[in-house]
Protein backbone atom coordinates (compact mmCIF):
# COMPACT_ATOMS: atom_id res chain seq x y z
CA UNK A 1 0.00 0.00 0.00
CA UNK A 2 2.65 2.55 0.76
CA UNK A 3 4.28 1.60 -2.61
CA UNK A 4 0.79 2.87 -4.33
CA UNK A 5 0.82 5.61 -2.14
CA UNK A 6 4.17 6.74 -3.05
CA UNK A 7 3.76 6.49 -6.89
CA UNK A 8 0.63 8.28 -6.59
CA UNK A 9 2.14 11.18 -5.20
CA UNK A 10 4.78 11.11 -7.39
CA UNK A 11 2.27 11.22 -10.69
CA UNK A 12 0.83 14.12 -8.96
CA UNK A 13 3.50 16.34 -8.34
CA UNK A 14 4.85 15.68 -11.83
CA UNK A 15 1.36 16.17 -13.31
CA UNK A 16 1.09 19.40 -10.99
CA UNK A 17 4.51 20.77 -12.38
CA UNK A 18 4.09 20.42 -16.12
CA UNK A 19 -0.04 21.57 -15.76
CA UNK A 20 1.60 25.51 -15.14
CA UNK A 21 0.77 28.60 -17.65
CA UNK A 22 3.59 27.32 -21.05
CA UNK A 23 3.53 30.58 -22.34
CA UNK A 24 5.09 32.42 -19.37
CA UNK A 25 8.72 33.00 -19.42
CA UNK A 26 11.36 34.20 -16.80
CA UNK A 27 8.29 35.37 -15.35
CA UNK A 28 6.57 37.51 -18.41
CA UNK A 29 3.43 36.66 -20.14
CA UNK A 30 3.74 36.15 -23.89
CA UNK A 31 1.53 38.99 -24.66
CA UNK A 32 4.65 41.15 -22.54
CA UNK A 33 7.43 39.63 -24.41
CA UNK A 34 5.58 40.46 -27.56
CA UNK A 35 4.77 43.86 -26.66
CA UNK A 36 8.80 44.30 -25.56
CA UNK A 37 9.82 42.44 -29.10
CA UNK A 38 7.80 44.76 -30.98
CA UNK A 39 9.19 47.94 -28.60
CA UNK A 40 12.82 46.31 -29.39
CA UNK A 41 12.10 46.14 -33.15
CA UNK A 42 10.58 49.85 -33.53
CA UNK A 43 14.10 51.00 -30.91
CA UNK A 44 16.53 49.22 -33.77
CA UNK A 45 14.53 51.38 -36.65
CA UNK A 46 14.77 54.92 -34.68
CA UNK A 47 18.37 53.83 -33.85
CA UNK A 48 19.07 53.22 -37.43
CA UNK A 49 17.54 56.41 -38.62
CA UNK A 50 19.20 58.12 -36.54
CA UNK A 51 22.55 57.31 -36.82
CA UNK A 52 21.94 57.20 -40.61
CA UNK A 53 20.77 60.98 -40.45
CA UNK A 54 24.64 61.75 -39.00
CA UNK A 55 26.36 59.81 -41.38
CA UNK A 56 28.20 60.21 -43.87
CA UNK A 57 29.21 63.48 -42.97
CA UNK A 58 31.40 65.41 -45.95
CA UNK A 59 34.91 65.20 -45.24
CA UNK A 60 34.72 62.45 -42.65
CA UNK A 61 37.45 59.54 -43.68
CA UNK A 62 35.96 56.92 -45.42
CA UNK A 63 32.59 58.68 -45.64
CA UNK A 64 32.31 58.26 -41.90
CA UNK A 65 31.42 54.05 -41.55
CA UNK A 66 33.80 53.54 -38.50
CA UNK A 67 31.45 56.27 -37.00
CA UNK A 68 28.35 55.44 -38.28
CA UNK A 69 28.67 52.02 -36.86
CA UNK A 70 29.92 53.34 -33.48
CA UNK A 71 27.05 55.54 -33.08
CA UNK A 72 24.49 52.51 -34.43
CA UNK A 73 25.84 50.48 -31.95
CA UNK A 74 25.66 53.20 -29.08
CA UNK A 75 22.16 53.92 -29.78
CA UNK A 76 20.78 50.66 -30.11
CA UNK A 77 21.94 49.80 -26.70
CA UNK A 78 20.66 53.02 -25.46
CA UNK A 79 17.18 52.50 -26.90
CA UNK A 80 17.10 49.05 -25.96
CA UNK A 81 17.45 49.67 -22.23
CA UNK A 82 15.09 52.52 -22.61
CA UNK A 83 12.36 49.83 -23.66
CA UNK A 84 13.32 46.93 -21.16
CA UNK A 85 13.33 49.65 -18.23
CA UNK A 86 9.85 51.50 -19.21
CA UNK A 87 8.64 47.70 -19.20
CA UNK A 88 9.99 46.31 -16.15
CA UNK A 89 12.32 43.98 -17.64
CA UNK A 90 15.86 42.73 -16.89
CA UNK A 91 18.18 44.37 -18.95
CA UNK A 92 19.79 40.22 -19.32
CA UNK A 93 16.37 39.07 -21.21
CA UNK A 94 15.96 41.60 -24.33
CA UNK A 95 17.85 39.29 -26.14
CA UNK A 96 15.95 36.21 -25.33
CA UNK A 97 12.80 37.87 -26.24
CA UNK A 98 14.21 39.45 -29.08
CA UNK A 99 15.67 36.32 -30.40
CA UNK A 100 12.28 34.53 -29.44
CA UNK A 101 10.52 36.96 -31.44
CA UNK A 102 12.40 36.59 -34.46
CA UNK A 103 12.25 32.67 -34.51
CA UNK A 104 8.13 32.88 -33.86
CA UNK A 105 7.83 35.81 -36.65
CA UNK A 106 5.78 37.78 -34.10
CA UNK A 107 6.67 41.26 -36.96
CA UNK A 108 4.98 39.33 -39.39
CA UNK A 109 2.16 38.55 -36.88
CA UNK A 110 1.50 41.87 -35.68
CA UNK A 111 1.71 43.09 -39.29
CA UNK A 112 -0.80 41.14 -40.45
CA UNK A 113 -3.02 42.29 -37.06
CA UNK A 114 -2.39 46.01 -38.01
CA UNK A 115 -3.41 45.61 -42.10
CA UNK A 116 -7.03 43.98 -40.35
Amino acid sequence: MNNNLFVSILISSIFFSCSGDSTVRNGLSLEKRKKVFQELRVSQKKASKEALSNYPKPGTPGGGGVEFRVQLKELQVAYWHEVLDSNHVEHTLGDSIFTEGLKEKWAREARGESQD
